[in-house]
């Protein structure tokens, strides 16, 4: 895909083709095993790919591939920072206590909808148990999408879900966040590429 897109111009295409190889190892692309995906038995017009890219784009692959991989690291580091400034939550958590004891029950209901966080000591600590978990399951056990910044984004994003949770506006705040960094990561990826 990656010399096919440089034969025709499609640049566009480009980035997506070295982001969707970097996501094998490296013993898929030097060395398929028969059966994998990029063999040269899988396909009659697949031949293997340390013969058919270029060494610049076998360089651009390497250098891609390592920074998927601090890019996984960072944002597990930055999951931390998904959910607002516990400042936010303790402000929001004393509008709905006054507005219960002043027995507005119309608005203190109507505020639990708009979603604040009442419980921002329980959700700091869930999230910071999530990140471990995280840590533990991308970095350590390099579970499926270790090598795929997107998938683990969209991954991290639903670990907390607003219908399970306790706390539905920590999970939007965590869902809101992974789409936040799902489109950082698109973006950045020619750069990782150094195809600009």
């Amino acid at each position: 895909m990656i010399n096919l897109a440089r034969e025709i111009g499609a640049e566009e295409l480009l980035a997506a083709a070295f982001y969707d190889l970097s996501r094998y190892s490296y013993a898929q692309i030097l060395e398929p095993s028969p059966g994998d995906p990029l063999h040269p038995d899988s396909s009659p017009t697949t031949t293997s790919l340390a013969h058919t890219l270029s060494p610049g784009d076998m360089q651009r692959l390497a250098l891609g591939k390592e920074t998927a991989q601090h890019a996984i690291n960072t944002l597990i580091q930055n999951m931390e920072y998904a959910s607002p400034d516990t400042s936010h939550h303790r402000l929001m958590h004393q509008r709905t206590r006054s507005a219960t004891n002043s027995r507005h029950s119309r608005s203190a209901s109507a505020t639990l909808a708009a979603g604040p966080c009442i419980t921002p000591a329980a959700c700091r600590k869930d999230l910071c148990e999530l990140v471990e978990l995280a840590k533990q399951h991308y970095l350590m056990d390099r579970e499926r999408g270790c090598a795929d910044p997107l998938y683990v984004a969209e991954e991290l994003g639903q670990l907390k879900s607003a219908e399970f949770s306790d706390c539905g506006a920590c999970a939007r705040d965590l869902e809101t966040w992974a789409a936040r960094e799902r489109e950082r990561l698109w973006k950045a990826i020619p750069d990782w590429f150094r195809l600009r």
